[in-house]
């Protein structure tokens, strides 16, 4: 019967904790990028009016052995492809300050940072079973930078017909990330001596940034684990 308790009481105790605990903004981890990899089946060059551009759509990052895949929110600084740099990594506060631009209100800066992060979510849902074509997977590429250089446009009418529809529908694809339990993050690698937290993809100084999502654990799921594990300890 004592034993019973005990368990119930962790189980309390532990979820209070756990469910409890206030999210806190995660530190900019160091990261080793082993092989940076672009995927023509599911992107393509570009004719925006900025003049050719070599590669748009998703790229695949190996970390730690495992891959995920991100979207440039940097136009103007390359990514070499096969390439290894130190990144690092940041939740969505260090994407948003990533992608802070001085001239925007405050109220049109968030709908900035959860458009781009919608349409990031949107492009990897469709882009981890190959459900992207190269002109499809370059729209949701073409509409990230869009949305951060407002005037650039692809020369080519019906492929910026497309990506103005990504656009349209970005802060929808953003409600569908948070329905699906989805946060977004960012890899940024700074150049010329910065430190991270202090480069934005407006930076003329050679840097890179990544945007990327993946799915969360749920509170529930993470209570219930813990609790368990308690209970087993405490019997």
């Amino acid at each position: 019967m004592n034993n019973g308790k005990y368990y119930l009481a962790a189980l309390a105790l532990t979820s209070v904790v756990l469910c409890g605990a206030p999210a806190m903004a995660s530190p900019y981890i160091p990261v080793s990028v082993s092989n940076v990899q672009a995927d023509f089946s599911q992107g393509e060059g570009t004719t925006t009016n900025l003049g050719g551009i070599y590669y748009a759509g998703p790229i695949t990052f190996t970390i730690a052995g495992q891959q995920i895949i991100v979207w440039c929110d940097d136009l103007f600084n390359d990514v070499y492809i096969g390439s290894s740099n130190q990144y690092f990594e940041t939740d969505s506060q260090g994407a948003n300050a990533y992608l802070l631009n001085p001239a925007l209100t405050p109220s049109q800066q968030i709908t900035l940072d959860h458009q781009i992060a919608g349409l990031a979510y949107k492009g990897t849902i469709l882009a981890e079973p190959d459900g992207l074509t190269p002109a499809s997977g370059a729209e949701f590429q073409l509409a990230i930078w869009e949305l951060e250089n407002p005037g650039l446009t692809d020369t080519d009418l019906a492929f910026q017909s497309g990506v103005n529809g990504l656009i349209g529908q970005s802060s929808s694809y953003y409600d569908a990330m948070l329905n699906a339990g989805y946060a977004y993050g960012e890899l940024e690698s700074p150049g010329c001596g910065q430190a991270p937290g202090t480069i934005t993809y407006t930076n003329s100084c050679q840097t890179q940034g990544e945007i990327f999502v993946r799915a969360v654990p749920e509170p529930l799921t993470l209570s219930v684990f813990g609790a368990g594990l308690a209970g087993a300890v405490a019997v």
